[in-house]
């Protein structure tokens, strides 16, 4: 069947195919002026056998062919461990693949957020980019990694979608075949911010100690909320630690050791902002576990909407007040969707953004 292939070399399956429908079609003509079939046969069964020879053409170009390869998405993930909201939605994207009957190839770095670590995958899906309709790329380190993605996207020749991690601050930035859907860390931020601002004031405290515990990842989130706490409420004091990868462990022991610190200075904890929800149950688990005055009515606020921060949340029993929700179902239907368009060779948009959301809403 290679020569009748249909994508490896569509010029002789066209070329096969017509030639054999012109022979078939000419020697029935020829038996019909020759009088052999009307001579031997009904005329109306002549226009049978045409119709039927017809048909049969048509089912041969679409059945003839060598039997379609897999179709192929690249996933890429800057993280895995304890990642607990980008492992929900991989396996969102997964499950929306998959209805499509595409399969997901999941690329894992040797070490989370790492750079050198991501340009190795990237190394790799380029080299076997034959093999992929496209795929999906959670970009980290995007500061350093610019002219990587852009040169990634351009060599690969196939639809990349940038998802949660934004990697261009300008459309015109972005290749041609390559776009991002997903939320901008800064609104996050912001909505954060201003949650904390209404939560200070409802408390009447015109002097609060707010601690940010972040990541080197994402950082227009804590930059957005300081902004939003500094121009609201010009007395407010801000610790800000930037190392805690989005680790539970390391937030706790963040946490802890601030908690230690204001305890000796006898100074109120009143807010603990963590840039996701993974830290921010870390941020609890730290002022649950190390008792003080000074936490007494402090209130954590996280980012992601990760199903046990909501659950805990609604207890009510809890510092934990707020999270910021990112729709991971939402995220995953519109990425693959995006993808499927731009495979399809349709328009879409450079930038695709959605509004996160106060959980509760108050």
């Amino acid at each position: 069947m290679a020569l009748l292939d249909r994508d490896r070399t569509p010029a002789r399956f066209a070329v096969v195919t017509s030639v054999t429908s012109g022979l078939l079609v000419a020697g029935t003509v020829a038996l019909a002026r020759g009088g052999l079939l009307t001579s031997s046969v009904p005329l109306w069964s002549v226009a049978v056998a045409v119709a039927l020879i017809a048909t049969s053409l048509v089912l041969l170009r679409k059945v003839v062919r060598r039997p379609g390869r897999a179709r192929l998405v690249f996933v890429v993930v800057p993280a895995f461990e304890q990642k607990y909201w980008l492992a929900g939605l991989i396996r969102r994207l997964h499950g929306r693949l998959d209805r499509d009957g595409a399969d997901m190839v999941l690329k894992l770095p040797a070490c989370d957020y790492d750079a050198s670590a991501q340009t190795h995958l990237l190394n790799k899906v380029r080299d076997r980019r034959t093999a992929y309709m496209g795929g999906i790329v959670v970009a980290t380190a995007v500061d350093q990694q610019r002219t990587t993605l852009t040169e990634f996207c351009t060599a690969l020749g196939r639809p990349v979608v940038f998802t949660d991690a934004e990697p261009f601050e300008h459309e015109h930035e972005y290749p041609d075949n390559a776009v991002y859907v997903g939320y901008r860390s800064a609104q996050l931020g912001e909505l954060a911010g201003t949650w904390l601002v209404g939560h200070l004031r409802q408390r009447g405290v015109t002097r609060p100690h707010v601690l940010i515990i972040a990541s080197r990842e994402h950082t227009a989130r804590q930059e957005q909320c300081r902004k939003v706490l500094q121009n609201a409420i010009p007395d407010v004091s801000i610790t800000e630690l930037s190392d805690c990868d989005f680790q539970r462990s390391r937030a706790h022991d963040a946490v802890r050791a601030q908690i230690l610190r204001l305890s000796s200075r006898e100074l109120p904890l009143d807010a603990v902002f963590c840039t996701n929800d993974e830290m921010a149950l870390g941020a609890v688990d730290a002022i649950g576990s190390t008792p003080s005055t000074v936490t007494q009515y402090t209130a954590v606020i996280g980012i992601d909407g990760i199903a046990e921060a909501r659950a805990l949340i609604d207890k009510g029993t809890s510092p934990l007040c707020a999270t910021v929700i990112q729709d991971a179902d939402r995220l995953a239907e519109r990425t693959v969707l995006t993808l499927e368009a731009m495979h399809d060779e349709k328009k879409v948009a450079k930038r695709t953004c959605f509004q996160g959301k106060m959980h509760p809403a108050g």
